[in-house]
């Protein structure tokens, strides 16, 4: 009988599903089932004039039963909202329980024109309830099968032509029912594809803007953060560290590599520094930039100026013990390093006093680390 258009669906799909009925589905529509309640209590208009004996009995389960229906519902709105389904199908039975039996005291009164009540119920499951299809179905099936044993079986042994016409309605309610929430569960499973459609384009829109941010602050060549990367994140990486301390790194006679073995060399020369630049500067205290043609920025994330220094010698050492199939060429660097506290400002300032360490570093000879002082 059920359509289901998530049969061949994978587990997780069916699990993302569920959640789509419980917070689209079920939570935005969760006080419209509470209007069930108020048209319950009316028929207490009915009771007064259908029930003479046991009255205020009747009114008062009608009330408590509305009281605590109501309570817990809006309990599991607010705590446990994927047993919003159980809650509402529970309610839905209640009050139709409850109808049905105050119908057949009724008629065992002689009143036998106050048994289609329950019609409202069937009718409030096929167009307003948010049940998926199988616990409406089961709901509606209850429903029936109790107003079979409760109301026709009675109204059959009193007059078989009104009870049979009652039961023929009945049933024609309870068919157009299934039929209307048949319909609902169609239209959810389409509105859910619909919304994963649109769910998925927008991860994919997002990982693609993510992808080109990244491009956009990675340097092509060398895979290093490019200087955006630096000028979008400075201040967040500053932002959580106790000390920062920055390494300017610029290699030696750079333009006279280029001029005189050509750009793809001086390319190459570029990228082999910045590996193993890199190879000092991975771990996750460790920020590696390249800030300009044949220029590197380091950021120390909370390391003592002494271990800074430390680094900065290990990155010279290691250049200058590089090898190049071109003979007698020695590659070295020049490091300016400067440091601050989290209470200084002035992160961009702290770059400023690197690369005025870089310039005395190159001034006192190159291949060597020098320090900012004031």
């Amino acid at each position: 009988m059920k359509i289901n258009l998530l049969s061949a669906a994978a587990p997780f799909t069916k699990l993302r599903y569920r959640h789509y009925q419980i917070h689209h589905l079920l939570l935005p529509y969760a006080l419209y089932t509470l209007s069930v309640v108020p048209i319950y209590l009316f028929f207490i208009v009915s009771d007064i004039y259908h029930i003479q004996s046991y009255l205020w009995l009747v009114i008062g389960v009608k009330i408590f039963l509305s009281l605590a229906c109501v309570c817990i519902l809006l309990l599991l709105r607010h705590r446990a909202p994927h047993y919003l389904e159980l809650g509402e199908f529970v309610l839905v039975f209640s009050v139709f329980s409850s109808f049905t039996y105050v119908a057949q005291y009724a008629m065992y009164l002689g009143h036998s024109h106050y048994q289609l009540a329950g019609l409202l119920v069937l009718v409030y499951v096929g167009a307003l309830s948010r049940l998926g299809f199988s616990k409406a179905w089961l709901l509606l099936t209850l429903m029936l099968l109790t107003h079979v044993v409760l109301i026709s079986s009675v109204k059959l042994s009193q007059d078989f032509v009104n009870g049979l016409d009652n039961l023929m309605i009945f049933l024609a309610v309870y068919f157009i029912a299934v039929v209307a929430c048949l319909r609902r569960e169609s239209e959810s499973q389409k509105s859910f594809l619909s919304f994963i459609q649109i769910r998925n384009q927008q991860l994919s829109l997002r990982k693609s803007q993510h992808i080109l941010s990244k491009q956009n602050q990675t340097d092509p060549l060398t895979g290093l953060n490019n200087r955006l990367f630096l000028s979008a994140n400075l201040e967040r990486i500053s932002s959580r560290a106790q000390q920062l301390s920055v390494l300017m790194i610029d290699i030696d006679n750079f333009k006279m590599i280029n001029d005189t073995y050509g750009h793809p060399f001086g390319d190459e020369v570029i990228l082999r520094v910045a590996a193993t630049i890199k190879l000092h500067c991975h771990e996750r205290n460790k920020v590696c930039v390249r800030y300009g043609g044949e220029e590197f920025l380091c950021l120390f994330i909370d390391l003592s100026p002494i271990q800074c220094h430390k680094i900065a010698h290990g990155i010279c050492d290691a250049i200058a013990e590089l090898t190049w199939p071109i003979n007698k060429l020695l590659v070295t660097v020049s490091v300016g390093l400067a440091s601050k506290h989290a209470e200084d400002k002035g992160d961009f300032h702290l770059i400023k006093q690197a690369d005025l360490a870089l310039y005395q570093a190159k001034q006192a000879g190159k291949n060597q680390v020098a320090v900012y002082a004031d």
